[in-house]
């Protein structure tokens, strides 16, 4: 296993904490600029609306198709935003992948150009009388909208969804990434541009690149492009509490043929808890690999699921369920699944699938090596949960995992709510 370890530099007179890992293994020069955002039913529509607008158009580059031309003349660079939701943060997401120099005719750097591009689409917006062009920001509210749209129409991730907003109801994770689609049909440019002055001077900005580049020529770079800012806010962590709660069913009908079960889990447990290790190990057990016991049982031995797997959400601190059945197997699969939890927990696990589990999770872990946006997500989850753990100490820790572990770890977990979509002619 490589040292692929990213140093950290904060300046504070910008804002700005970047991550940086120089390494030769890639051709290219991979950056991402994070806004960490506090989700918020109030801002979130604005804060997902935003990204778009200001890509749609600069100072520099008026139009789209401006854009699109200079980043084709510096050799197809890329550069893409979107809106992602991690624990109870909002992040704007823009990225910016570059050929190496090495790789360019002359050696042409073209890194800090296209540096300069990407800060002129954070701080150099396009005004039209002081505000956002009415065009623009019409045009992306429709475009918005239609993407939460497109969530209902893929309905494993909307059954999802729907289990994590019934499961943290009244709690900030409650919030779609994208806000809300009637809140968007209100938002005028003027309130959206007052946003954006709000955002400008007060959001930190977390810059993350994996690329050939010295770290002094990096920091120069990101220093002459990015202006100076005050009162910029730092982003604290909060603690998770678990809700001394008892369990929920909701039932949501919709026109499908098979039914979309999701069983929400409170884990307590985030990354820089020392029991995150086991957890992972527990999960993948659980149901994240082929040879998980929920595949092995719910699908091949029952025959009850098309699809079955668990997923963690480690910075709020959930762990889900998600399997696509028939309506009418619906309490023989809570039954089965509720039966080998209660398996785990009474340690009645094999030595061969808990070491089947930690190889399959360190393999993971190394394989995101040969990703440079891999690289850079664990990076960034790490830097949200405010650790700086690397890969190489968490594959580490894995190792170390016993079996008793999984079963200590998953007596912490507390089912919380079962959300079911099924079909409309079911009862």
């Amino acid at each position: 296993m490589g040292s692929y370890n990213f140093t950290r530099h904060f300046f504070p007179d910008r804002g700005i904490r970047l991550f940086h890992l120089k390494t030769d293994k890639f051709k290219t020069n991979s950056m991402k600029c994070v806004i960490p955002l506090p989700l918020d039913p109030g801002t979130a529509s604005a804060n997902a609306l935003l990204p778009f607008v200001l890509y749609r158009g600069s100072v520099d580059f008026p139009r789209s198709i401006d854009l699109i031309r200079r980043l084709e003349d510096l050799f197809g660079t890329d550069l893409s935003v979107d809106v992602r939701k991690r624990g109870e943060w909002q992040l704007i997401d823009f990225t910016l992948e570059t050929v190496n120099k090495n790789f360019l005719p002359g050696n042409r750097d073209i890194l800090p150009e296209t540096i300069d591009i990407l800060s002129g689409i954070l701080f150099k917006p396009l005004l039209e009388n002081g505000n956002f062009q009415d065009t623009y920001v019409e045009g992306e509210k429709r475009t918005l909208e239609e993407e939460i749209i497109t969530l209902k129409n893929n309905k494993m991730e909307y059954a999802l969804e729907r289990c994590y907003q019934e499961m943290c109801q009244g709690e900030p994770f409650s919030v779609f990434r994208y806000g809300d689609r009637e809140k968007i049909k209100e938002i005028t440019s003027q309130e959206l541009h007052s946003h954006y002055e709000v955002v400008r001077k007060q959001a930190p900005l977390y810059i993350f690149f994996v690329g050939n580049v010295s770290c002094e020529k990096l920091k120069k770079w990101v220093l002459s492009s990015f202006p100076p800012r005050e009162k910029v806010t730092e982003i604290k962590m909060n603690g998770i509490e678990v809700p001394a709660r008892p369990e929920k069913i909701i039932v949501e009908k919709d026109a499908i043929n098979q039914g979309k079960l999701n069983i929400g889990y409170r884990t307590g447990i985030n990354r820089k808890d020392p029991d995150f290790p086991a957890l992972l190990v527990a999960n993948g057990l659980l149901g994240s690999f082929p040879h998980s016991r929920l595949f092995r049982t719910v699908r091949e031995e029952h025959g009850l699921a098309y699809y079955i797997f668990s997923r963690i959400e480690s910075t709020k601190g959930l762990l889900t369920i998600s399997a696509g059945i028939d309506p009418d197997q619906f309490e023989e699969t809570i039954e089965i699944i509720d039966g080998e939890w209660k398996k785990i927990l009474a340690g009645e696990i094999d030595e061969s699938e808990v070491g089947f589990t930690k190889k399959a999770l360190c393999s993971q872990l190394k394989i995101s090596e040969d990703n440079p946006f891999d690289l850079m997500g664990i990076e960034m989850i790490n830097a949200l949960n405010c650790t700086g753990q690397s890969r190489k100490e968490l594959i580490d820790q894995i190792e170390k995992v016993k079996t008793h572990d999984v079963s200590r770890v998953l007596n912490r977990v507390k089912k919380d709510t079962i959300f079911f979509l099924e079909p409309e002619e079911e009862s």
